[in-house]
């Protein structure tokens, strides 16, 4: 070897070791940086939060109102994965979160052993909602936890049903609360959900929602259920079957039923109190099954009654639908005071209410107790059928109408006959609808008689609506012969219009006497139109 070589050799060697010397200190630099930055992400807020705070917020991603309302989620992987690739403190409290793995949602296999072991003894909540990610997960696995399982929800196809019922009936559920088994496709030959189901041991079940599914009413698993959902069937059930079932749900608060899954013909006459019903829902049902199974029933008054009809002809029609659902009340019943009519994709729908809401129709909940929609068929029912429905509900006196008809022209007679059936009426709220044949109709008066079409009408809110110049020319006559008359119209509000100037709002101030507060740049947006605009009269 020559003195050269060495010497190269000796260059190579102290080159290698420098560069090895310096990459350890650039790595003892980089994990000085490292901790320096735990150190200085530690004094962040987020990470000065405790554990439990911390784990409380975790779950919000899995315990959604979506995801927990039987929506699955579209992703493989548990959402609640993404927490654990933040920072190592963040994987440290969700680990520690069996809670957070017990929310099984339409995830692959490979992640179900994973999450069956993190969720460790907690109470599991189960949603497949495709039949697809059932079949790849293998729901005999799934199943297998059912003693475990507190909210189930299965959407099987029918070849699957049978084999589902097997394991739903191999083991008991202890801790079920809510259980969804509806089934895609047709299952005509699928059998019925039986006795046997949990093995006949699910004492904390209190909601079912069964759809596309026969189903056993002789059961007694079901009689402690605080809410009930049949949809449709492919086998129809004797009504008796059904009072009789819904005889032993004494505790029963919501009730949702489509009246094709049963039948009549068979049941005698015997009345099922449900003493703590809060709502029962009817869809695709005619008025006379409608009727028959309401007089089968003893219902609260303050029980909340909403009806999908498939056909609807005449109002009278609905006199014995409402002398059934109110035959053992007295005069405690609550009245009727607002609605709501709507005509949307040739569904009319009406909402009426115990309260007068604010605006334009905001009631709470509970205090919508009637709720009617039926297809619309213009050459067979006339618009104003609504009014005669109004007449014909119990305890109706109707304050507050807002009302939407987006492509029917309200002509004067639909609103004179409004004005026959709603004596008390005093405000009228109308959203996209033609105003003319209101106007006119507010116009028709007899000095002799005394007569004024809606003589308690006190205000009028029109949103959304081309104003004509006709229409113009009309509104400002109402408000001066109705003032003229002494029943004046002391509120109006103009919201969203089109076709409406600064100085045609100025003619209608002129109009009437008027008390305005001077709020000029209300009339106009930044444009020079009318935005939005409110007046006292």
């Amino acid at each position: 070897m020559t003195l050269s070589a060495s010497v190269d050799e000796i260059k190579t060697a102290l080159v290698e070791q420098c560069g090895a010397h310096i990459d350890e200190h650039m790595a003892a630099v980089s994990e000085s940086a490292r901790l320096l930055r735990c150190r200085r992400n530690a004094l962040a807020y987020v990470s000065r939060l405790p554990c439990e705070i911390l784990a409380h917020i975790f779950m919000y991603i899995v315990s959604k109102e979506d995801s927990f309302m039987g929506i699955s989620n579209p992703c493989v992987a548990p959402a609640c994965l993404a927490v654990t690739h933040v920072c190592k403190y963040w994987r440290q409290v969700a680990l520690g979160c069996p809670t957070l793995w017990s929310f099984i949602d339409g995830i692959s296999a490979q992640w179900l052993a994973i999450m069956l072991e993190r969720s460790k003894k907690v109470a599991l909540v189960v949603i497949y909602n495709d039949p697809k990610p059932l079949r790849q997960c293998g729901f005999e696995q799934i199943l297998s936890q059912l003693p475990r399982i507190k909210f189930l929800q299965l959407c099987p196809s029918p070849s699957e049903v049978d084999r589902i019922l097997d394991c739903l009936s191999s083991l008991p559920a202890p801790l079920l609360h809510t259980f969804k088994f509806v089934v895609f496709g047709d299952p005509t030959f699928a059998r019925p959900i039986s006795d046997t189901i949990f093995q006949g041991e699910a004492p904390q079940l209190r909601s079912v929602q069964l759809v596309q599914c026969c189903f056993s009413w002789t059961s007694c698993i079901f009689s402690g259920l605080r809410s009930l959902h049949i949809g449709s069937s492919p086998k129809r059930s004797p009504l008796s079957q059904i009072l009789s079932a819904l005889r032993r749900m004494p505790e029963l608060e919501v009730l949702t039923l489509e009246p094709q899954s049963f039948k009549d013909a068979d049941a005698l006459f015997v009345q099922v109190p449900l003493p703590r019903l809060r709502r029962i829902e009817l869809s695709n049902s005619t008025i006379q099954t409608a009727t028959s199974f309401f007089s089968h029933l003893i219902l609260p008054v303050n029980v909340k009654v909403v009806l999908s009809l498939t056909k609807f002809e005449s109002a009278q029609s609905l006199a014995s639908l409402f002398s059934a659902m109110h035959n053992n009340h007295d005069e405690s019943v609550p009245v009727i005071r607002s609605l709501r009519v709507s005509l949307l994709h040739g569904y009319f729908t009406l909402r009426f209410s115990t309260s007068i809401p604010e605006h334009p129709w905001t009631p709470r909940d509970n205090d919508v107790r009637l709720s009617i929609a039926f297809l619309y068929r213009p050459w067979i029912t006339k618009p104003d059928i609504l009014f005669d429905i109004c007449r014909t509900v119990p305890h109706c006196k109707i304050q507050h109408l807002v009302a939407s008809f987006s492509g029917l022209d309200t002509l004067e007679e639909f609103w004179h006959t409004g004005s026959a059936n709603l004596p008390e009426l005093e405000r009228i709220y109308l959203d996209n609808t033609p105003i003319q044949g209101l106007l006119t109709a507010l116009l028709a008066g007899d000095e002799q008689t005394s007569y004024t079409a809606y003589p308690s009408l006190r205000a009028l809110e029109l949103e959304n609506i081309n104003l004509g110049c006709e229409d113009r020319l009309l509104l400002e006559k109402v408000l001066m012969l109705r003032g003229g008359r002494g029943v004046c119209i002391h509120t109006l509000r103009l919201a969203k219009y089109r076709n409406l100037m600064g100085d045609d709002v100025e003619r209608l101030l002129i109009a009437v006497a008027v008390d305005w507060d001077g709020h000029e740049d209300a009339l106009t947006d930044a444009n020079g139109g009318l935005s939005l605009s409110q007046f006292q009269f």
